[in-house]
């Protein structure tokens, strides 16, 4: 109701002035450089001030024409954060008030970032602060913001959509980069839209003289100017409309106040143009009424993100994002779990919580240049801060849930250790877990659900023994009861994989391990004994730049963990930097994990791990955020742009996938956020090649001057792989099940006994399609009274019917945008949630269980 209030007014103070009258929007804000320009303390302030002083002059002005009155754009949900923290709640009131009737607009987004490159459920997190003010103040907040880094990626454009945003705008800085061509867009405004068809309304204008014109982020830099250069593009076959927004005003200010946005309308206003003081929304609405069917789409990335590479400059620590991220799905599935029978359950943590959705956003700030007033030094510890925030509230939620869970399932057997292994994902699996046990080592242990003994060993993991078993059919988000007895096990102990020097092999593969933790040969045993790896430049596979040279001082391979489930080998080297590599082998599963752990700081230069595959004529499929894409361009039937595109790195969330002719290999990636096809370089994608380098640590743009130097000092990095050779065409939900698999082990907990609300066998949620996955599954933000929010994924490019079932009758259901905004009620048939989930697309909903 809002936008048609919203929009009879624009029409009867603007369109109903004159037929031919042509509009400008101009919108005033400030950009927020966040810890670039200013500190967090002087942001703080500089938001507070600023949004007092804009509430006063739009107030001041709410009796003049709708295009002469005061307006305000903030370009994150931070401002609204920190205004609710330091101000007084009649102030905070009305700043709602503001939002409320169009005064004032937010975005849903935190800040201006990069998230082409943060995983997907962090994309989303960053927006959760936003959806928490719609639900709270019946708020609808339509704009989403990339904001001065140079490219665009693609799949945002549906993340953003499935959130509820309907409109963007993009300005690039061009400065501090190697990417050309802005002054030249191929469409100045279109419908920006994702592979699963949802989309955005985007203006991003060619570039002008520089970023203080269109095109850049500060467009209305000086209004005045501004309005003749938006007449300009009036006037250009470029652009076939009467209606043009110019955007930006406070560029790299900490703080801008004026009413001159105001003044510069009514003076310059007349028969031929009449210019509107902007909250941008109102721009959109106009401008889709006008022209929406009429306009081209762009279904393209414009390359992952410039600025984002620097996250690679301090690697470890965002690697601990990436890592925190993918525990959160094992956390919050506990969390569902303890939740449906405790309902107070965590509800202290509330705000942790809160910080932590705000961290998802400001890691990923887009300022990792690290270029500007702030140091280095205050960036990195910055940097560190907001990743403890996500991270110690992850792990503070896993530890509980986890615990609680062991005390709310029974104990039959209270003499005996028994211990639960749960499942993340939603389909049935059979697969190691790891269960942390200092007891006696003769002992049988027993699937209490069917009570046959199972396999198992045991390990060392990072200075800590545990049992290893192999859990058989462990149900979709879900988890079985394990025994432990003692006695003497009856299970086969023939070792996992045998190794002869620096040869593993197991019934699946036969693999060559060097001392320096490179894998030149590896053998498909199940595919007529096929060799998987072929060097490229001297480089094999996971392999830091031996170049095929053995350094005499190397320490010999040895065997750890040695068992029925899994065999180890481990490398250690200090060419060409330090560090320990391991492959495992397992007798159940023909998976090949790869753990790396590089000992020393690393300096500048990036370091990769190089993947030389034996594929002809071979495709990458990789993750970029929320889409799956082809690595080449549009021309050649790829996703990538041929220009205003960095194309050396590309993003790497949870898979590679190279391909061809009838083979293939998955890279399961846990840490790493980038790779680089073959020799790609800024302007030219190498699709031919067979090779993926992943970059471990490195300062990408140290000739721009950009990013952390000398990672900050940091001389630790994890990054952990897994490979999976096949013999077929690539399939996104095959490679994402694998990686997702490795990234998300069957975890384990003591059962205590305290209570009986679960048995020894229990799957919370089930799907019919393979092809659709269920992301993420949590108790809504409100708490479990408000239901329990399911998050699914169609990996498939075809739409598809499915059913979401429960051991739980599913007794009401809603479809929400991604962050949890009530949509539409969907009734249940027979307890069944039953759905079409769009091709490729990602679906949110809440449901209530019997």
């Amino acid at each position: 109701m809002r936008k048609i209030v919203l929009f009879l007014i624009i029409w009867l103070f603007i369109g109903g002035v004159s037929a031919q009258q042509k509009k400008i929007y101009i919108a005033p804000d400030d950009h927020t450089d966040y810890m670039w320009t200013s500190t967090e303390e002087g942001y703080r302030k500089a938001f507070s001030e600023t949004l007092d002083y804009y509430i006063k002059l739009n107030d001041s002005t709410a009796n003049e024409p709708y295009a002469y009155q005061s307006k305000w754009n903030c370009d994150g949900s931070i401002w609204v954060y920190e205004y609710e923290k330091n101000r007084s709640k009649e102030q905070f009131s009305q700043l709602i008030r503001q939002i409320k009737t169009e005064k004032i607009t937010v975005p849903l987004t935190t800040v201006a970032s990069v998230m082409g490159i943060a995983p997907l459920e962090a994309t989303l997190r960053d927006m959760y602060y936003a959806g928490a003010l719609e639900r709270k103040y019946d708020l609808d907040l339509d704009l989403a913001i990339n904001m001065e880094d140079q490219v665009l990626p693609l799949g945002l454009s549906s993340l953003w959509a499935g959130a509820g945003a309907k409109y963007s705008w993009h300005g690039v800085c061009n400065c501090a980069t190697k990417v050309t061509g802005f002054q030249s867009r191929p469409h100045e405004i279109y419908w920006y839209k994702g592979l699963d068809d949802q989309k955005i309304l985007m203006k991003w204008y060619s570039l002008g003289v520089n970023n203080m014109y269109l095109g850049g982020y500060a467009e209305a830099r000086e209004p005045k100017r501004s309005i003749e250069l938006g007449k300009e593009l009036m006037k250009s076959s470029k652009y076939p409309y009467a209606i043009a927004g110019i955007f930006g005003k406070g560029w790299d200010d900490l703080k801008t106040t004026t009413r001159e946005f105001v003044d510069v309308a009514k003076a310059n206003s007349n028969a031929d143009y009449q210019i509107i003081v902007s909250n941008e929304l109102d721009f959109f609405s106009d401008f889709e009424k006008e022209y929406g069917a009429k306009l081209p789409s762009e279904t393209v990335s414009y390359g992952s993100t410039e600025w984002g590479n620097s996250v690679a400059s301090l690697a470890e620590v965002s690697a601990t994002v990436k890592r925190s991220i993918e525990k959160l799905r094992t956390a919050e599935g506990l969390f569902t779990l303890v939740a449906l029978k405790d309902k107070i359950f965590a509800s202290d943590l509330a705000e942790m919580r809160e910080k932590a959705w705000i961290a998802c956003g400001l890691y990923f700030e887009h300022d990792w240049t690290a270029d500007g007033p702030i140091t280095r030094k205050q960036r990195a510890d910055w940097q560190r801060k907001v990743s403890g925030q996500l991270n110690s509230y992850v792990d503070t939620l896993y530890n509980l849930s986890q615990a609680r869970l062991g005390g709310l399932i029974k104990n039959d057997n209270k003499n005996l250790e028994t211990f639960y292994v749960y499942n993340p994902l939603n389909w049935t699996r059979t697969d190691y877990s790891d269960y942390l046990y200092n007891g006696p080592t003769s002992i049988i242990v027993t699937d209490q659900t069917t009570g046959n003994e199972v396999p198992f060993q045991f390990i060392n993991k990072n200075g800590k023994k545990y049992l290893r078993i192999l859990a058989n059919d462990i149900p979709s988000l879900g988890y079985k009861v394990f025994a432990i007895n003692k006695g003497n096990a009856s299970s086969n102990h023939e070792l996992a994989a045998k190794v002869i020097d620096g040869v593993i092999e197991n019934n699946f593969y036969k693999i060559t391990f060097t001392a320096q933790g490179v894998i030149t040969s590896l053998i498909d045993k199940t595919n007529g004994n096929r060799e998987c790896i072929s060097p490229v430049n001297k480089l094999y596979a996971n392999d830091l730049g031996s170049k095929g040279i053995m350094p005499l001082n190397d320490q010999p391979l040895r065997v750890e963990n040695a068992g029925p489930i899994s065999v180890t080998l481990v490398a250690e080297s200090y060419k060409p930097v330090k560090h320990i590599s391991k492959i495992t082998l397992f007798k159940h599963s023909d998976r090949v994990e790869l753990e790396n752990y590089i000992t020393q700081n690393v300096g500048e230069k990036p370091v990769t791990y190089s993947f030389s595959f034996n594929l002809n004529n071979p495709e990458i499929q990789h993750e970029e955020a929320g889409a799956i894409l082809k690595a080449k361009p549009v021309s050649e039937g790829g996703h990538y742009a041929e220009k205003i595109c960095r194309l050396d790195w590309l993003a790497l969330n949870h898979f590679a996938d190279m391909s061809g002719n009838g083979q293939g290999m998955i890279l399961s990636n846990r840490d790493a956020y980038f790779m680089k096809p073959g020799a790609s370089t800024v302007e030219k994608l190498d699709h031919t090649t067979p090779q993926i380098n992943v970059l471990a640590a490195g300062q990408i743009d140290k000739d721009k001057g950009l990013g952390i130097e000398n990672q900050d000092g940091d001389s630790y990095f994890e990054h952990f792989f897994a490979l999976k050779p096949y013999a077929d065409e690539h399939n996104a939900a095959m490679s994402m099940r694998f990686a997702l698999e490795h990234q998300n082990p069957l975890i384990s907990g003591s059962i205590t006994g305290k209570s009986k609300e679960y048995g020894t066998q229990y799957s919370l949620f089930q799907v019919s399609d393979p092809n659709v996955f269920i992301w993420s599954v949590k108790p809504a933000e409100e708490g479990i009274d408000k239901g329990v929010i399911v998050r699914v994924w169609n990996m498939d490019s075809k739409d598809t019917d499915c059913t979401i079932n429960s051991e739980l009758k599913i007794e009401s259901a809603k479809q929400t945008t991604h962050v949890e905004t009530d949509i539409e009620a969907i009734t249940p048939v027979s307890g069944v949630l039953k759905t079409n989930i769009g091709h490729n697309r990602i679906e949110t909903f809440r449901v209530f269980l019997k």
